[in-house]
C-alpha cells in the first residue's frame, strides 16, 4: 500500500499521511509549537508528528501531495519579476498585521499567473531535487494541486453522498479564486463557476469587518458572528451590498469595486467609512446578514440550474455555522455537509486524496460519511503518568466506570472538568477529546468561564449532546445530522429546552451542538448519559480545553498545567484523574 503525504505549509501549517484512502494520521503545526495559527518553513513539527504515528520515516513517503501557495521560496527558480514578489512578500512580513496572510495568498497566486500568461509551468520553476534532499524525502514523488480543488474534493468525498453540489469559499486561493461551485458525482468533481475577481472574496469582506471592529482576522470572526445576533441589519444592509453581491446571472460573486485599481484596498476604505457612528452590533448584524444572503441566492441559483438537493461545503466561510444554518433550512436542499478541517488546515487532506486519485482514478469512489476526525496523538499511560510526576502531582489511575462517576459528579456539581482522552481532535472543534465540560444549566457561565479561561467572547458555549436524543432538544437536526457530529452548524432550540440549558443558547435561540454517538466516541458518550442520569439533561457544555489566544491542548503536560493554574477544577486524562485541594 502507497504512503501518501498530504502537506498544507503557511499560516496554517499541517500535514496528513494515508494509507491508501485511510487517514492515518492529520495534525496542524500550532498545536505542537503553540502557537495560534503557527506555520513554519514546511510545517516541519506537522510532518514528523504524523510520520512517528504511522511509525514511518522520511523516507517510507512514497508521495508527496502539496499546494502552491506558500510554498518555501528557496525551492523556485525565481525570474526577474520575482525577485520583486520576494521582495514584495518580505516587506509584508515586516509589516505584521491581521491581513498578511491573504495579501501573500494573492501574490503567491499572481506568481502562478504570471508564468502561465509566459506559457511556463509552475512546476518547471520547482527545484525539486532541491526540495526531495533539503526535506530528506529522498526517493518521493512531489505533485501540486491547487487549493479550491483540495477544499472541494474533501467535502464532496467526506460527505458520504454518491453525487451532490459542492460549494467553496474562503479568503482567496491560487490565481485569486476565492469561490468554486461544482458537482460531486461517483468519485469524481467538476468544477463549474469559480469567482477570481479581486474585490468579491466573501473571506476578505468579512474579514475587513473583523479588523475594522478591532478583532484578529483569521481568528476572531466567530466573534463577529455572535454580535450580529445582539444588532440589527437595516441601517447598513443596503452599504453592505455595495460591497458583496452576485453576479447579473448569481453564479460568481461580485462587488461594486470589482475591476478597479487596488479594488480590494478601496473596498476596504469604504467599508470603513460606511461604518463610522455605527455600533459593532448593527455592523456585525449588517455583515452577517449580507453575507447569508448573498451566499443562499448563489446556492439557491446553483441548486436550481444542476437539480441537486444535496451539497457539500468546505472553505473558511463555512466556519460561519450561522450561514450553514441557513443552507440547510432552504427548502431545496435535503442534507448538508461541512467539511470539519473547513479552514486551509484541511487542505493537506484534500491534497491527498486528489494524489490518490491522480494515480488511480477510481481510488474515491467508496466514499462512505466521514466516521470520526480523531486523527491526532494519543498518549501511554507511561506518558501521562511521567507528565503528572514533572509536574509534582500524583493523579488517581481508576476504573473506567469509577473515572466516569466521579466527572459526571463533578460536572454535576458545577465544577469544571478537562477532559483529555485518546487522540486529538484534527479541525478547529473539540469533540470530546480535548475539552472543558460544565454543566449547562447556569446561565451566568458565559462571564465568569470566560474571564477564568481569559476569554473575551460574544458566543456561548457548545453543547455536546447524546446523538439519539438531539431532536428532543433541537429543530432541523434532520438535514445536518451527519455533519453535526463535527459541530459545524447550529440548530434552532426548541422553547421548552431554552430556560433549561441556558449556557450553551445564543441570544437568537440558537446553540452548535456536537451529536456524540456511542460507536464514535463510546467513553464520551457514557459521560454525557451519567451525567444525564444525574440531572435529567442528555448534554454537557463542551468548550475547547486551551485558554485564550492558545491552541487546543494536545499533549498531557499541557492539559495538567491548566489544572495546576486553576483554569479547571478537575482533569480526566486518559484513567488518570486529578484535582486541587
Amino acid at each position: 500500500m502507497t504512503f501518501t503525504l498530504g502537506i498544507q505549509t503557511g499560516h496554517e501549517s499541517s500535514a496528513a499521511i494515508f494509507e491508501g484512502t485511510r487517514v492515518i494520521a492529520a495534525i496542524s503545526d500550532e498545536r505542537l509549537s503553540r502557537i495560534k495559527n503557527d506555520g513554519g518553513k514546511l510545517g516541519d513539527l506537522a510532518i514528523d508528528a504524523v510520520l512517528e504515528i504511522a511509525g514511518k520515516g522520511r523516507s517510507d513517503v512514497e508521495r508527496l501531495a502539496l499546494l502552491y501557495t506558500f510554498f518555501p521560496e528557496d525551492y523556485f527558480i525565481r525570474e526577474t519579476w520575482g525577485k520583486e514578489l520576494e521582495r514584495r512578500i518580505s516587506r509584508l512580513r515586516k509589516r505584521g498585521g491581521g491581513r498578511v496572510a491573504e495579501r501573500q495568498q494573492m501574490l503567491l497566486s499572481n506568481f502562478i499567473e504570471r508564468l502561465e500568461s509566459r506559457g511556463k509551468k509552475f512546476e518547471d520553476h520547482f527545484l525539486g531535487d532541491r526540495f526531495l534532499q533539503g526535506e530528506r524525502f529522498n526517493g518521493a514523488t512531489p505533485s501540486f494541486y491547487d487549493h479550491h480543488l483540495t477544499h472541494a474534493v474533501s467535502a464532496g468525498y467526506y460527505s458520504g453522498f454518491k453525487e451532490c453540489a459542492v460549494i467553496t469559499m474562503d479568503g482567496v486561493g491560487d490565481r485569486h479564486v476565492c469561490h468554486t461551485s461544482g458537482i460531486w458525482r461517483n468519485g469524481h468533481y467538476e468544477r463549474m463557476h469559480a469567482t477570481d475577481a479581486i474585490g468579491a472574496s466573501p473571506g476578505a469582506f468579512y474579514g475587513h469587518i473583523t479588523e475594522l471592529l478591532g478583532f484578529r482576522v483569521m481568528r476572531h470572526e466567530g466573534k463577529v458572528v455572535g454580535l450580529a445576533a445582539m444588532g440589527d441589519p437595516g441601517p447598513l444592509y443596503d452599504a453592505f451590498r455595495r460591497a458583496f453581491g452576485t453576479s447579473p446571472d448569481q453564479s460568481r460573486l461580485d462587488s461594486e469595486f470589482v475591476g478597479q485599481p487596488q479594488s480590494e484596498g478601496r473596498r476596504y476604505a469604504y467599508l470603513k467609512q460606511a461604518i463610522q457612528g455605527h455600533s459593532r452590533e448593527n455592523v456585525s448584524a449588517a455583515c452577517q446578514k449580507v453575507l447569508e444572503d448573498v451566499v443562499l441566492e448563489l446556492v439557491r441559483k446553483f441548486l436550481a440550474d444542476t437539480g441537486q438537493r444535496r451539497i457539500a461545503l468546505n472553505g473558511g466561510v463555512f466556519a460561519n455555522v450561522k450561514l450553514n444554518q441557513r443552507i440547510a433550512a432552504l427548502p431545496e436542499v435535503d442534507g448538508i455537509f461541512v467539511f470539519p478541517a473547513m479552514s486551509d488546515t484541511g487542505n493537506c487532506v484534500g491534497a491527498a486524496l486528489l494524489d490518490l486519485q491522480a494515480r488511480d482514478s477510481a481510488a474515491l469512489a467508496d466514499n462512505p460519511p466521514l466516521h470520526d476526525v480523531y486523527w491526532g496523538p494519543s498518549y501511554s499511560d507511561a506518558q501521562i503518568e511521567s507528565a503528572f510526576e514533572a509536574a509534582g502531582l500524583r493523579p488517581k489511575r481508576l476504573e473506567e466506570a469509577e473515572l466516569i462517576e466521579r466527572a459526571a459528579r463533578a460536572i454535576h456539581e458545577g465544577r469544571i472538568l478537562g477532559w483529555f482522552q485518546g487522540r486529538m481532535e484534527f479541525g478547529p472543534r473539540a469533540l470530546g477529546n480535548r475539552s472543558m465540560l460544565a454543566r449547562p444549566t447556569e446561565g451566568r457561565i458565559n462571564d465568569w468561564l470566560n474571564q477564568r479561561l481569559d476569554r473575551s467572547e460574544f458566543m456561548p458555549f457548545a453543547p455536546s449532546v447524546l446523538a439519539e436524543r438531539a431532536d428532543e432538544i433541537f429543530i432541523g437536526v434532520e438535514k445536518a445530522r451527519h455533519t453535526a457530529e463535527f459541530m459545524t452548524v447550529t440548530f434552532d432550540v426548541r422553547p421548552e429546552w431554552r430556560d433549561r440549558i441556558p449556557a450553551v443558547v445564543h441570544v437568537d435561540g440558537t446553540a452548535r451542538p456536537q451529536l456524540v454517538r456511542p460507536e464514535i466516541n463510546p467513553r464520551y458518550h457514557r459521560l454525557i448519559a451519567a451525567y444525564c442520569g444525574l440531572s435529567g439533561i442528555p448534554l454537557v457544555l463542551n468548550t475547547s480545553f486551551n485558554v485564550h489566544e492558545e491552541p487546543i491542548v494536545c499533549a498531557p503536560a499541557e492539559a495538567i498545567r491548566a489544572l495546576a493554574e486553576r483554569r479547571v477544577d478537575c482533569l480526566a486524562v486518559g484513567d488518570f484523574w486529578a484535582e486541587l485541594d
